[in-house]
C-alpha cells in the first residue's frame, strides 16, 4: 500500500518537482493507493491556488480537477474518526506537526506500514520515526 499525503498527491495532477517520483512509484504499487479524507479539499484547494496564480491555465485546471475527482474514487480513504486521531496529540507533541500533518501521519499509521510518499521535511521525518518507509 502507499500512502500518499496531500504534498505527494497533488503532484499527480499538478506539474512539480518530484512529480515523476510519485507517478513512478504509484505505477509501480500494487497493494493500491491511500490518503486521509482531508486530501480531498487539500488537493481541490491546491489545483484552485495554481488557477489563482497563474500556473495552470483554467483548461488545464478544469481537466486536472476533473482527473482528481474521477481518480478519487479509486483511492483507500481513510476516515477522520477518533479512533484514527488517537495518536494526533502525541505525535503534535513530540514532533511539533501542524494539524493537517497529524492527521496525515495519524492516518497512515492507522492503515498499517504503507510506503509514505510526502514532500514535507518536518512530516517525512515524523513518519520516519514512527517507522514508516518515507519515499521519495
Amino acid at each position: 500500500m502507499l500512502y500518499l499525503d496531500t504534498s505527494a498527491l497533488a503532484k499527480l495532477y499538478i506539474i512539480e518537482p518530484g512529480g515523476e517520483a510519485v507517478e513512478a512509484l504509484a505505477e509501480e504499487n500494487e497493494g493500491g493507493l491511500s490518503t486521509s479524507v482531508a486530501t480531498f479539499a487539500e488537493v481541490l484547494s491546491v489545483l484552485a491556488r495554481s488557477l489563482r496564480e497563474k500556473r495552470i491555465s483554467r483548461r488545464n485546471y478544469q481537466v486536472q480537477k476533473q482527473a482528481f475527482l474521477t481518480d478519487w474514487s479509486a483511492f483507500h480513504v481513510v476516515d477522520v474518526t477518533p479512533a484514527v486521531l488517537s495518536p494526533a496529540p502525541r505525535l503534535i507533541e513530540r514532533y511539533g506537526l501542524r494539524g493537517f500533518d497529524a492527521i496525515q501521519l495519524c492516518s497512515a499509521l492507522w492503515i498499517g506500514r504503507p510506503l509514505f510518499a510526502c514532500f514535507d521535511l518536518r512530516l517525512r521525518q515524523a513518519a520516519a520515526a514512527q517507522g514508516l518507509s518515507v519515499m521519495p
